[in-house]
């Protein structure tokens, strides 16, 4: 019916403006409800007087490994360009904008680096904006499904500190997660088959968005050619991941933490990061915050010095790629332009 109140509220949201203007609405509300909660329930000024007290050279160590994490992440996106594309694309050039991409999302809402990536890479490369698409799903999923191992690991490692059920639960989520990230990676076309044949008329928007993603990401894989190519991936990933646990880990030594209860940072590292999933603040401030804390207080650290770890440890995260990315666009993007724009 052409009058239908739920046909016109869906056409609604589909309007592109009101939609973008939704998700920053949602990630303001969300972002700012776990900022209170933490002011709520931390004493702030007690946090304050342990970052004081902060010593330099774990913060060095962290910085450091931070920054061998950036590489090595523009090392695999453009092991994946050069499989997918047409042309030979160079490495050097490469790794400026993609590390940008990454400081343009942390000061922007609606992850506006993807689409700068998706338009630099287009423009100077001439790589197809489809094959950026693909090769960034699949960059999303080697993410995923790494940092759902290390999850894994890092709650088998601290299983001592929580409630045996509440561990057991957790890896058994974890578990399902993974075997449907690496699912969605080394078999991608028979997702699709399956979802094609889901009838759910509740859901058939998002189905019928989460095929289309498959579908490119089935696409994008098979043009990266062998397991053997996307078990390499996965390897890189994996050590991607290890590395930025890293600034956890300094975090917690320049605060001094116990050096041999590194399960504590590494457990509350998985947990924020997989709490960036969850709409929130530009540069995931708020949820970070909220789902590290509660990872570190489940593993027995006190409130105070959790926010403190959590917090230093953002901090390190964040302002590098941040800064990076606007002294790049100021600074760097000034580069001679390749091939047209490729479809």
């Amino acid at each position: 019916m052409p009058n239908d109140p739920r046909r016109r509220l869906v056409a609604l949201l589909k309007h592109p403006h009101l939609g973008a203007g939704l998700r920053i609405a949602l990630g303001l509300i969300v972002g700012l409800a776990f900022t209170a909660v933490l002011l709520d329930n931390i004493d702030f000024g007690h946090v304050g007087e342990i970052l004081a007290a902060a010593s330099l050279w774990p913060i060095v160590f962290a910085l450091i490994a931070y920054a061998a994490d950036f590489l090595l992440r523009a090392i695999r996106f453009w092991l994946m360009l050069r499989e997918v594309s047409h042309h030979p694309i160079p490495l050097a050039p490469s790794i400026s904008p993609f590390i940008a991409s990454f400081g343009i999302s942390d000061v922007l809402p609606l992850r506006a680096g993807d689409g700068f990536r998706v338009i630099w890479f287009n423009r100077q490369f001439g790589t197809p904006i489809g094959t950026l698409i693909g090769a960034m799903l699949v960059e999303r999923i080697l993410d995923l499904v790494s940092i759902l191992i290390l999850g894994g690991i890092a709650l088998s490692l601290a299983s001592g500190h929580a409630p045996p059920i509440l561990v057991a639960n957790f890896q058994l989520i974890l578990m399902v997660a993974i075997l449907a990230g690496l699912g969605v990676l080394f078999a991608p076309a028979l997702l699709v088959r399956i979802l094609e044949r889901v009838k759910l008329p509740f859901a058939a928007g998002p189905i019928e968005a989460l095929t289309a993603a498959l579908r490119t990401t089935a696409e994008t894989v098979e043009r990266m050619g062998s397991w053997r190519q996307l078990l390499l991936l996965t390897c890189l990933s994996l050590a991607c991941w290890i590395l930025e646990c890293m600034v956890f880990i300094g975090a917690w030594l320049s605060l001094n933490g116990d050096p041999a209860a590194f399960e504590k940072p590494f457990l509350s590292f998985a947990f924020a990061t997989l709490g960036t999933l969850v709409p929130s603040l530009p540069g995931h401030f708020g949820s970070f915050e909220y789902f590290g804390v509660e990872a570190f207080t489940l593993a027995g650290v006190e409130a105070s010095f959790a926010a403190a770890v959590v917090l230093l440890a953002h901090l390190i995260l964040w302002a590098p790629t941040a800064i990076y990315g606007i002294l790049w666009l100021l600074i760097g993007a000034q580069g001679k332009r390749a091939p047209a724009p490729r479809p």
